[in-house]
């Protein structure tokens, strides 16, 4: 399966056409260019295609009438992009599934095109998770769960602390060997959830929100990300979504499952933005690496899809190691599954290239060029 992305006229965003995700896509530029606007877009669509695919398996299941429906209007404005959208705006989502054979999700003219049918041969599973770059709220934020009832930080925020509770339902020991560290999730009866940080070496624990600022952002991303790369239970996930409503709306008895959930295709989509946030250079590599690796070595049943907005040079360079080392502890990702773009006024500048010997790789010269220039402005005033 491929994707593909179009959108035109979308706030920062003037022209991308038929822009491929793959399976490791990493956008990177500067400040305000588009790439959250483009993840968030790409997340939305993906959103539209995965509540295509619940109402056709309940249209081949013989349930007509779906509750799964969507004004596209309320989406967008619940996601605080109501403000990108005129009616110059484009949007056009593509999933080919073969040669000659895709479906299409299409926003012009403000409007929302009629959500495609997926034949039977081609349902899938998919859960969409949303990782917020202000995910450093969460520690505290869930140590007052009870006294945040109704505040609101925005869509995002609480999709990453959605996930992030998901995660933590079990008692459970997270390694995060980026940092030498390990994170403790523990329920005491009658309490709130304990979140404590150790040190691998020294067996001291302290509480995750009196932890640095970068373990805060951090550590929240590898947890959901390993949950979803091993432990969420796409059966559970189905029976929520579809088999509760049935039996709320008593059409079990109508249901002739057009195929089991569990022969479908299932598939997790992961955008995370700002990885890199409050962490050293070296750290952030190492944690890139323990992503990228959870991500490709998920389990058995599902393929996870990652995709990453980042500022971060060091990032950009270490995904050559990836590309090119082959331990098999370490993440490696062959060049076919990776995408890297930069994101400049208003379209996109694709960084994968093929070197003289054949190998491919992610050029970085232009993010290289501004070290040059500070070494070169610093020579300048040495005289």
């Amino acid at each position: 399966m491929k994707e593909f992305i179009t959108i035109k006229n979308f706030g920062p965003i003037i022209n991308v056409v038929d822009l491929e995700i793959k399976p490791f896509t990493i956008l990177i530029g500067e400040s305000a260019s588009g790439k959250s606007t483009i993840m968030k877009v790409i997340a939305m669509m993906r959103y539209l295609y995965k509540m295509a695919n619940i109402r056709s398996y309940l249209k081949h299941s013989k349930i007509t009438s779906s509750p799964f429906r969507v004004r596209f209007d309320t989406f967008i404005k619940r996601q605080s992009m109501a403000g990108m959208l005129t009616s110059d705006s484009i949007i056009r989502y593509r999933v080919e599934i073969a040669p000659e054979v895709g479906y299409e999700i299409v926003m012009e003219n403000k409007t929302l095109r009629k959500l495609p049918i997926i034949n039977k041969e081609h349902l899938s599973l998919n859960k969409v998770s949303y990782i917020s770059e202000n995910r450093n709220i969460i520690p505290t934020w869930a140590e007052k769960a009870s006294e945040n009832a109704g505040v609101t930080l925005g869509f995002y925020f609480h999709e990453t602390n959605s996930d992030f509770y998901k995660a933590s339902q079990e008692d459970k020991v997270v390694n995060l060997d980026y940092v030498g560290m390990k994170l403790h999730i523990t329920h005491p009866k009658g309490r709130p959830t304990k979140y404590q940080i150790e040190h691998q070496d020294q067996g001291v624990r302290i509480d995750l929100k009196e932890a640095s600022s970068g373990i805060q952002t951090s550590a929240p991303l590898v947890l959901v990300t390993k949950y979803f790369a091993q432990d969420y239970s796409f059966k559970e996930a189905f029976t929520r979504s579809v088999l509760n409503y049935l039996n709320d709306m008593d059409r079990l008895t109508k249901f002739k499952p057009a195929t089991e959930p569990n022969e479908l295709t299932r598939c997790v989509y992961m955008h995370i933005e700002e990885p890199e946030l409050s962490l050293f250079p070296n750290a952030q590599c190492r944690m890139i690496d323990e992503l990228i690796y959870a991500a490709s070595h998920s389990s058995s049943d599902r393929s996870m899809n990652m995709l990453i907005a980042t500022h971060s040079p060091y990032i950009l360079n270490y995904l050559n190691v990836i590309l090119l080392q082959t331990s098999e502890s370490r993440a490696h990702v062959n060049h076919s599954q990776m995408a890297v773009y930069r994101i400049y006024e208003g379209t996109t500048q694709n960084l994968m290239v093929q070197n003289e010997q054949g190998n491919y790789l992610v050029d970085s010269f232009d993010l290289a060029e501004e070290m040059s220039n500070i070494y070169n402005e610093y020579q300048s005033l040495k005289g």
